[in-house]
């Protein structure tokens, strides 16, 4: 909960301005409290007065029931304010309560003179509800199968107009957030451990209560070279033990005071509350290792910063906080005026909603979170979130309570023709995430026939907007190249005649994407098998996204050259030039041991007025045969634009269970009007004898511009990274 006290006025108020006039606490629970002093909406207040939040049962009494005091001051990534805990569960909030189901409260905000003088904020109506019912409670089976749906209908028929009729909107809230633990002390010290609460004040940034870890970053510094290689383990405290709920990828060949990203795929799931342990391990033996971490001084307690304090931990060393970058994603979710109300994953939290708003309702919610684990494990995390946000708004709250109770025998009628009775409905019920696919009469209504039906249906849609790019002609360049039109328009085999430098240029047939109208393209598939088993030749593949504008072709040349360039004084922000480089030798050298492969792309930088070359290094390890059974090449990114998230990835078809494999993440492209997708590939080889295949492009757009694209959410959950390290050089244009 965030509290705003105007110092001057002394007008109490939530995130987004909201006037904050009633409370709506349950008892039971323990909330985080943070209290701000302003000098005015955004204006931060000088005052040196301490803030301390009274709740007491009538004006005239003294004697407080519920009260937050000793609130610790602290300036962090949000500002300055003062932190705690207001804990609703006292031994005089039960003498007052005694049996009754709620009680009604006056809550306020005195500021406190360093001299003991004090001012008294504007009055708080402050209720508190008894959680009623006992824990083994279940209502009728037939009351509903699935309460999530119920809950998701009703937000959606009821919230938005009472919310914006209140002035309060509701927004989406997606995507991903990078937590700091701020500015790095001048010393370092050995540690290769911490413990903290996922959540602290440690983290400044964005932090919902529940998410995916997906890097770290910390830095280190040491004497001698680290030269083994290391990975991050992550372990988390469950039934009064710590166990492993994530490791990283292997970092090798540290250097002193290089920044060590730790990478997490798919991401390790957190929740707002865990308290976990990052541990520095070494070798495949997983070894403990003590590293130089350059330290964030903060307080060490126990449970954080000091590992030989928590219970039960692991062995690891360490009494510091390091100085670390973490990267999360979280779900696709709502905030109400600014304050995250729920996300796809908990339907907890949209329970613990109604669940103030309805003592009945309140038993169902409940029953739904035991019966489904994902619910149930983050119950008591989830709260926090939507009892702050019943603070944001009165009206919010209101809307809440006009959902119907569940009566005695079970049923529950709703607003808007939508009437639960035994379990069935009289109006249509969108209860499949938000994509309503209306069935064709006598279609199979059973869960794994509707799902098929979903999956079919969606598949074609997608299918509908892969556009079918042709192989129209080609270009020789060198002498010492072939082709072979093995399936005329379809399937090509590339070959090397000679040792020669040798180019060549497939064209692609228009894909048809919509000239002229900004069609919202969003990727490709290229089929392509790199080459004949034992061939140790390595293979190139060009490309150009986006406008290119005056372009540079250095055709039968040495393969590090790129085949694609800007011209001199080129300028463009709409153009990329990728080359993706597979080299068939093993290198047992690198760790882990495999293929190497190397993505360089062209981007301009326009803040810089220069172009900049991000070669990034995959390696294929070796267990997968070698690169030669490669299946496509697919670039896809999340949607047109500039600053959007991109990737590259190859499928392989090898003697490996991993068959989506990411060897770049890249910048996306903005469509234009006379841009029509990828319209030629060039095909380089350096040795004698080695060949290729490629077969038809499929691009991808969307229907309209600036939709989002599916495929790109699909293949970041399904990939496996080989991406070992990014670099970033500037590069002059060829003459």
């Amino acid at each position: 909960m965030i509290i705003y006290i105007d110092a001057n006025t002394l007008a109490l108020t939530t995130a987004g301005q909201v006037p904050l006039t009633d409370m709506a606490l349950v008892r039971g629970d323990k909330m985080p409290l943070r209290i701000v002093l302003t000098d005015g909406p955004g204006n931060p207040s000088n005052s040196d007065e301490v803030p301390v939040l009274a709740v007491k049962k009538s004006l005239g009494d003294d004697s407080l029931v519920l009260a937050a005091t000793g609130l610790e001051h602290v300036e962090d990534a949000l500002g300055a304010a003062y932190v705690g805990s207001l804990s609703v569960n006292t031994v005089q909030l039960a003498e007052v309560m005694g049996d009754q189901s709620r009680i009604d409260l006056i809550g306020e905000v005195v500021l406190v003179a360093p001299d003991g003088a004090q001012r008294t904020s504007r009055l708080i109506r402050v209720t508190v509800r008894a959680d009623l019912l006992p824990g083994d409670y279940a209502p009728p089976d037939e009351v509903l199968a699935d309460w999530s749906e119920l809950v998701a209908d009703a937000l959606a028929a009821q919230l938005p107009d009472a919310l914006k009729e209140a002035g309060v909107e509701l927004a989406a809230a997606t995507g991903q957030s990078s937590l700091s633990s701020g500015d790095a002390a001048d010393t370092w010290t050995i540690v290769g451990g911490y413990a903290f609460t996922w959540g602290d004040e440690i983290l400044a940034g964005h932090l919902p209560d529940s998410c995916r870890l997906k890097s770290i970053s910390t830095v280190y510094f040491f004497d001698d070279p680290a030269l083994n290689q290391y990975c991050l383990r992550v372990w988390r405290l469950t039934d009064g033990a710590y166990s492993l709920i994530g490791t990283s990828a292997y970092v090798s060949n540290l250097s002193s005071g290089q920044t060590a990203t730790w990478v997490f795929t798919p991401g390790v799931t957190l929740q707002r509350g865990d308290k976990i342990i990052i541990q520095v391990c070494e070798g495949t033996e997983m070894t403990p290792y003590a590293l130089g971490m350059h330290a964030v001084l903060t307080p060490s307690v126990p449970g954080r910063g000091l590992v030989t304090e928590v219970a039960t931990p692991p062995a690891v060393n360490g009494t510091m906080a390091p100085l670390m970058t973490v990267v999360v994603d979280y779900d696709d979710g709502i905030t109400l005026g600014g304050v995250e109300l729920a996300t796809a994953r908990q339907l907890d939290s949209l329970g613990r909603d109604v669940r103030q708003s309805s003592a009945t309702a309140e038993a169902a919610a409940r029953t739904a979170g035991q019966s489904a684990a994902t619910a149930s494990t983050a119950a008591d995390n989830a709260a926090t979130s939507a009892t702050n946000a019943a603070n944001s708004a009165t009206a919010a709250a209101n809307a809440l309570a006009a959902i119907p109770q569940v009566d005695e025998s079970g049923n529950m009628a709703l607003p808007g023709n939508i009437t639960a009775v035994g379990g069935t409905f009289d109006g249509t019920v969108n209860a499949n995430g938000g994509v309503n696919i209306p069935l064709a009469v006598g279609a199979p209504t059973n869960e794994s026939g509707v799902n098929r039906l979903y999956a079919s249906g969606l598949a074609a849609v997608t299918e509908a907007f892969a556009s079918q790019s042709f192989l129209s002609n080609f270009s020789l360049y060198g002498g010492s190249v072939a082709v072979d039109q093995t399936v005329p328009g379809q399937v090509w085999k590339l070959s090397k005649t000679s040792a020669d430098p040798g180019t060549v240029q497939v064209n692609l047939m228009n894909p048809f994407l919509g000239t002229s109208n900004y069609s919202g393209w969003h990727g490709f598939v290229q089929p392509v098998a790199l080459g004949n088993a034992g061939s140790t030749a390595a293979r190139k593949l060009t490309f150009a996204l986006g406008k290119s504008g005056n372009v540079v072709k250095k055709t039968a040349a040495e393969m590090d050259m790129f085949t694609l360039s800007p011209a001199p004084g080129s300028a463009s922000s709409l153009a990329r030039f990728v080359d993706v480089t597979f080299y068939m030798v093993n290198d047992a050298s690198m760790n882990p041991a495999g293929y190497p492969v190397r993505v360089r792309e062209l981007v301009y930088d326009s803040a810089q007025a220069k172009w900049l070359c991000y070669e990034t290094l995959s390696v294929i390890p070796s267990f997968n045969t070698n690169p030669s059974c490669n299946m496509f090449l697919s670039y896809q990114q999340d949607r047109p634009g500039r600053g959007v998230r991109a990737g590259l990835w190859i499928g392989s078809n090898a003697a490996d269970s991993r068959r989506l494999l990411c060897i770049a993440d890249m910048h996306g492209v903005v469509d234009t009007f006379s841009w029509t997708g990828v319209g030629a590939l060039y095909w380089d080889s350096d040795g004698t004898n080695s060949h290729s295949y490629l077969g038809a492009m499929r691009q991808m757009t969307a229907p309209g511009y600036n939709q989002p694209n599916g495929a790109y959410d699909a293949f970041r959950a399904l990939e496996t990274r080989l991406i070992q390290s990014t670099t970033v050089t500037e590069f002059t244009p060829y003459e």
